[in-house]
This record gives C-alpha cells, sequence and structure tokens, in this order.
C-alpha cells in the first residue's frame, strides 16, 4: 500500500513539474508577444531596493527582451537545476499580485545563502515549492 502511494505522489510530482513547465513556457511566450509595465510599480511605497530591481527590468531586461536564469543548487532541494525569472515575474512580485512557484523557489534560494552566511542550514529544510501540490496535506 506505501508503494502504491509513493507511486501516486511521484506521480503527481511530474504533473506539477510539467504544469509549471507548460505555465512558464506559455509566460515566456507570453513575454515574447507583450511586455507589462513597470513604469506604475516605481511609484509604490516600497524599499529602495524592490524600486531598484525594478528599474532594472524597465532599463536593462525589458529593452533587451532578457530573463534572469539562476541555478538552484542541490543543497537548497536536493537536486541541482536551471530556472529562470521572466520580467513579468518580478513586475507581479513588486505590484504584490500572485506569483508563481519559480519565484519562490528562487527567493528559497536566496534564503538558503542568508541562512548558510549564518551557519544555520542545518536549523532548517526547504521544499521545493514546485513539487508540492495544493492537495498533497491529508
Amino acid at each position: 500500500m506505501r508503494n502504491i502511494r509513493q507511486e501516486e505522489e511521484k506521480e503527481e510530482e511530474k504533473r506539477d513539474e510539467e504544469k509549471e513547465k507548460r505555465r512558464r513556457k506559455k509566460m515566456k511566450k507570453k513575454h515574447d508577444d507583450k511586455v507589462n509595465e513597470v513604469g506604475d510599480y516605481l511609484n509604490l511605497e516600497a524599499p529602495s531596493s524592490l524600486k531598484s530591481l525594478c528599474r532594472y527590468v524597465e532599463t536593462t531586461l525589458l529593452p533587451e527582451d532578457k530573463i534572469l536564469e539562476f541555478t538552484i543548487h542541490k543543497k537548497v532541494f536536493g537536486g541541482d537545476r536551471e530556472t529562470f525569472l521572466l520580467p513579468e515575474d518580478i513586475t507581479q512580485f513588486a505590484g504584490m499580485e500572485e506569483i508563481g512557484a519559480t519565484v519562490v523557489a528562487v527567493y528559497m534560494r536566496h534564503l538558503h545563502d542568508v541562512m548558510k552566511q549564518a551557519n544555520m542550514c542545518s536549523m532548517v529544510g526547504f521544499i521545493d515549492p514546485a513539487t508540492v501540490s495544493a492537495n498533497s496535506a491529508q
């Protein structure tokens, strides 16, 4: 019975990963077709680091049609993987809109780096949000 449950969980993880890949591909295509404006977010009352990030999106990423690429190392989620953020991901984050699992994963990568610098990695563990289903909390 346990093996069946583990196989079901693995299949569900694969489906979730494929769903996230399709979403990212769709977002990338959307990015190629239309670019969101970020100027509105610069007037928000926000930390200067967030405003700087929005300016970077507006002045560098959008004009040059670039994305931000990241490597999430094995120590963070248990397996190396490459991921990327689109300008839309950043503007959604800045605009306090719904964000995807990739944005959360990249932030968790940053938190892991902070925990590592504080020598606190043994105190916490991170789970890749792309592998966790909303229905798995049974």
